[in-house]
């Protein structure tokens, strides 16, 4: 329980989370690889009522990341018993937020949509798609708190079963429901949505019974369900909120990303849309790599060994710049090969490579990035990755704007967007890691 900072060490934590990783992007990936089949307005508008989606489910993933932190830090002193008060009013407080977040989904998007979309087609294919989508929120959200817990008491296999599970469930639906199989009525982008949502909700079923039947609970003093015990509710929230206004905000970005591309036109949101899915394809190991260094950061950090977060820094950047340099290479060497698992229109694969080269450098500088971000949070200092992704962000929506908007620049300009973000953060954050003013936060 009381982690090392070794190659070995770090490598036991993250697999687990990188292949369920994997599972997680797959949900997103292959309703683009079967919506890619049906049409550039399906797969346009998948990519939008995606993100606005995601943009609340961060909100699940930023709470779950206070809740983490704090476990990881008791786990480390050694004091098991006091997790589970965590965990319990993390089930409280995730519960509370799925309403919220479901109430914007279902009723937020159409105003939204409205104000942001510019072609009818995408406008209502993504209203179709969001409209189911956000029943999901409950289950995501209820998942997270599992997550936390389990990355937390390094039990990370147990995601990565859930995860494949519900990438499997997730494509079998897509198959029957998108184009009418096993007895489907032909549903096409309303049935990817259904299908992701069944997906989520046999996740949760999964973290559940695992949970009941093979964690002691006795040890971590988990499910007593009390009076929701409000001191713990606020450090939850004073360690999760600024997280989760750091990916609301890097999610709006990101989403303001797409809707400027939506008015270059249909076209080039679809091309975006599939150098997104490769994108995240090879990013995705480091979701995996970064919870990990959260989690052992925080649980070092609660063993009194606070030189030892450089050492985990050099060790966690280095694996991590590995692992995505070969994504890079694979990228650059047969780019046309990554294409074509999103999209059989050789017209896009072909419209697609100088986008794709530009992310290719990006991912380089997010490997290195996104974990010192991780590490900046998973000291407790959450209100300055806050502070950094802010100020990343404002350059990069505003690059983005002056290219589309003012210099009226081809797709290709727009996604140089990615590298000058990447570089951003990166810089901050190691400047932020290197002046040790991490060392006086109490959690």
């Amino acid at each position: 329980m009381q982690l090392q900072v070794t190659y070995k060490q770090i490598w036991r934590l993250a697999y687990p989370l990188i292949i369920s990783s994997f599972a997680q992007s797959f949900l997103n990936i292959i309703d683009t690889i079967f919506l890619g089949r049906v049409g550039e307005v399906e797969l346009g508008a998948s990519v939008i009522a995606g993100i606005w989606y995601f943009t609340m489910v961060i909100v699940a993933w930023a709470l779950s990341s206070g809740t983490q932190i704090l476990i990881s830090r008791r786990v480390g002193e050694q004091k098991e018993s006091e997790t589970g008060i965590i965990f319990d009013n993390s089930i409280y407080l995730l519960f509370f937020f799925s309403i919220i977040c479901f109430v914007v989904l279902r009723f937020g998007a159409h105003p939204v949509f409205a104000w942001t979309i510019s072609s009818p087609r995408i406008h209502k294919a993504a209203l179709q798609f969001s409209d189911t989508r956000a029943f999901g929120i409950f289950f995501v959200m209820l998942s997270m708190s599992f997550r936390a817990f389990t990355i937390s008491i390094v039990r990370t296999r147990i995601i990565t079963y859930s995860m494949l599970l519900m990438a499997g469930i997730n494509i079998v639906l897509d198959y029957a429901f998108i184009f009418g199989h096993f007895g489907s009525p032909v549903m096409g982008i309303r049935g990817a949505a259904l299908a992701s949502v069944i997906a989520e909700a046999t996740a949760l079923v999964f973290f559940v019974t695992h949970a009941l039947t093979r964690i002691d609970i006795k040890k971590y003093d988990l499910f007593r369900f009390g009076k929701p015990h409000l001191e713990t509710i606020k450090k939850i929230l004073t360690i999760g909120y600024p997280v989760g206004l750091q990916y609301l905000v890097s999610m709006g970005g990101w989403f303001l990303f797409f809707v400027f591309i939506e008015k270059i036109g249909e076209h080039q949101l679809a091309i975006s849309n599939i150098v997104r899915n490769a994108y995240m394809l090879s990013m995705t190991p480091i979701w995996g790599l970064s919870a990990a260094a959260s989690t052992i950061t925080s649980n070092i950090i609660g063993q009194g060994k606070h030189d030892d977060v450089f050492k985990a820094m050099k060790n966690i950047c280095s694996m991590s710049f590995v692992i995505i340099g070969t994504f890079a290479l694979i990228n650059f060497l047969i780019p046309g090969v990554i294409l074509n698992i999103f999209t059989s229109d050789p017209v896009l694969i072909r419209d697609s490579y100088g986008c794709m080269r530009i992310m290719t450098v990006a991912m380089l500088f997010f490997s290195v990035a996104f974990v010192l971000i991780t590490m900046v949070s998973g000291t407790g200092a959450t209100r300055v990755s806050l502070l950094i992704e802010t100020f990343a962000i404002f350059i990069y929506v505003t690059y983005i704007y002056f290219v589309v908007m003012i210099m009226k620049l081809p797709v290709e300009s727009v996604w140089v967007s990615e590298v000058i973000y990447w570089m951003l953060m990166a810089a901050l954050s190691y400047r932020y890691l290197k002046s040790m003013r991490w060392k006086s936060i109490k959690v």
